[in-house]
């Protein structure tokens, strides 16, 4: 009997193993060694695939359900399939034409782009689309813009380098007048530009030891609206869309109790911003000033690569977003764990590409 050299005895695991993944993506059937035999065109004898599968499942690599089915991947499995797309294949041309229409419009606000952006996700990819967006305070403001109410209150426009916009109604202890207001304007934005809240709060107070009575009055109101600002901060916003894409295949998910645990944390939302937020954490350490920024890589979480537990019948393929070198936040698709790999990470890497070019034209401008 002909021995084969190691290399070539490996090799030939692997693309078994790779059959079987992409035989399971497609299908969601476990896979036999009978399909293997008569479709994979490798021209291996009966037990040479069952030795093979035999290996793969011993290594981890595959999981038999029932003594008498096919396998089916485990996560390390899955983990090899994705690790194994070196070269990631561009979306169809029709398909890209399809979703850069979408951004051929004017979007005026940040927020209305991401809520956008997490359908478009979804109905590209028949999966849950996500976008998460950092709490403004993480933000460099651009302008700070007041505008009279009557009996003490301003509505406060916050408009960010990033082209995110907030607006609050605030309540004052002391009615401004319209000059005053006029003035607070100026003020503030003299020492706004490229500074996030908390930097402008300390130039406020800086400036206020400085000043001579009447623009002191004028720092303190200012320093006062500051404070009112800070304390209404929303949590990070998370865009959702298309959770009951997923919802409609419930034998990808586990059991009942499972699926449970994942739609609390699909409704819940916080913790997965949480998740979400550690990879702008972990990708934003200071690089040196003047180096190029590079761009975010697409990650791959399968299953119990996810820090949640409640997401371990699922996978999430995420990249992070940016204007030049400030991140922004991250957009992905969260779905099956036999989703397309190939074409999910090639989806979120374009999305990518088109919400960050939309968000810096609106700094051009």
């Amino acid at each position: 009997m002909r021995q084969l050299g190691p290399g070539v005895a490996e090799e030939r695991k692997r693309k078994l193993l790779q059959w079987v993944i992409h035989r399971y993506i497609k299908t969601s059937i476990p896979v036999a060694s009978q399909s293997i035999a008569e479709d994979s065109g490798m021209r291996l004898s009966s037990a040479s695939i069952r030795n093979l599968l035999k290996e793969l499942e011993d290594e981890g690599y595959l999981v038999q359900p029932h003594t008498s089915a096919g396998r089916v991947p485990s996560d390390k499995g899955y983990r090899f399939y994705v690790d194994y797309l070196i070269d990631v294949q561009r979306l169809a041309a029709g398909e890209k034409e399809t979703i850069e229409k979408q951004y051929s419009r004017r979007v005026d606000e940040l927020d209305h782009l991401l809520s956008e952006t997490s359908k478009l996700l979804s109905h590209v990819s028949h999966s849950a689309g996500l976008v998460l967006s950092p709490k403004i305070e993480k933000h460099s403001l651009k302008r700070l813009e007041l505008i009279p109410m009557g009996a003490g209150q301003v509505l406060a426009v916050v408009v960010t380098q990033a082209g995110l916009i907030r607006h609050w109604p605030i309540k004052l202890s002391a009615a401004p007048t319209a000059s005053q207001i006029n003035r607070l304007n100026r003020f503030l934005n003299d020492h706004i530009q490229a500074k996030s809240i908390r930097e402008v709060q300390k130039a406020v107070r800086e400036r206020i030891e400085q000043a001579e009575r009447e623009f002191k009055e004028l720092g303190e109101l200012a320093n006062s609206l500051l404070s009112e600002i800070a304390l209404v901060q929303p949590d990070n916003e998370l865009y959702l869309d298309g959770a009951t894409q997923m919802l409609s295949h419930p034998e990808d998910l586990g059991d009942l109790q499972s699926i449970q645990s994942l739609i609390s944390v699909l409704e819940g939302k916080q913790a997965l911003a949480e998740l979400l937020q550690q990879e702008i954490d972990e990708e934003r350490p200071a690089r040196r000033p003047g180096a190029a920024a590079s761009k975010g890589m697409v990650q791959v979480r399968i299953g119990k690569e996810n820090k949640l537990p409640q997401l371990k019948n699922v996978s999430l393929v995420t990249t992070t977003y940016r204007i030049d070198d400030e991140i922004v936040g991250v957009l992905g698709i969260m779905g099956s764990k036999r989703m397309d790999y190939t074409r999910m990470m090639s989806l979120v890497d374009h999305v990518s590409d088109l919400v960050s070019k939309t968000m810096e034209s609106w700094t051009k401008e």
